[in-house]
């Protein structure tokens, strides 16, 4: 029986697979080309992303950052091609995205605030709000895992109780991608497309970020909330069934 590949966000399912896809067959049959060596190149795409940024080369960065992304969700369809998998690649695919899109953010705000394109309390607030989002997100998915519930992600209505959006699901379902766009294209747009269109387009992103990452963490935590809920209320539930 065949695999059912996983869900994808938007961006990766519009705009990386139709790339990323026959690129993984024409390079898996080569041994010397592994997935973790594509994972380091992913991580030294991402941290020359960074440095660009930083100094101001921002068509450059948000060039290197795409590519970046692209080298990202290939080491995976190589890996899987290959069937070689592991968790040690797993471990080393995740720790590389966490340091080089935590540098990009942060060398983008450096430009920012040396340069004085943003105000310093929308800056620290992207920064502040990237650590609470990863802390919630995972203590959500902690917490759904226990209940359950899979990763405690929102369900959507049936295509046939929302009539105009239900084309838009039934794409989403046939195509098993997420019907709402998320992380993945807030860091694609903040790091990557809107720096390409210049200064006054990449601090426009960055504000947008902070917005993305504080609703996202407030969401995260009323997730959470509720998970948590249900699972004292099965908890008191147990001694009694248990009489």
């Amino acid at each position: 029986m065949a695999a059912v590949s996983p869900t994808r966000d938007i961006w990766t399912r519009v705009a990386i697979d139709p790339i990323a896809d026959p690129l993984a067959r024409i390079l898996a049959p080569r041994q010397r080309i592994t997935p973790n060596r594509i994972t380091a190149v992913a991580g030294a795409l991402g941290l020359a992303a960074a440095a660009c940024l930083a100094v101001g080369l921002l068509r450059l960065g948000g060039a290197l950052f795409l590519l970046r992304f692209l080298a990202d969700c290939l080491d995976g369809k190589v890996a899987r091609a290959q069937a070689s998998t592991s968790q040690r690649g797993a471990f080393l695919d995740v720790a590389t995205d966490v340091v080089t899109v935590t540098a990009a953010y942060v060398a983008l705000v450096w430009w920012a605030l040396r340069t004085d394109h943003v105000h310093p309390a929308p800056a620290l607030l992207l920064l502040g709000a990237l650590g609470t989002y990863g802390w919630s997100l995972a203590h959500r998915k902690q917490l759904a895992a226990a209940a359950g519930e899979g990763t405690g992600s929102a369900a959507f209505p049936p295509a046939s109780t929302t009539p105009v959006l239900g084309w838009w699901l039934r794409l989403c379902h046939r195509t098993r991608m997420r019907p709402v766009p998320w992380s993945v294209e807030a860091e694609t747009l903040a790091l990557g497309l809107l720096p390409l269109a210049g200064p006054s387009a990449a601090a426009t992103g960055l504000v947008g970020a902070a917005a993305f990452y504080g609703l996202a963490t407030a969401v995260n935590l009323r997730r959470s909330w509720r998970i948590a809920g249900r699972l004292d209320a099965a908890a008191s539930r147990r001694p009694e069934e248990a009489v």
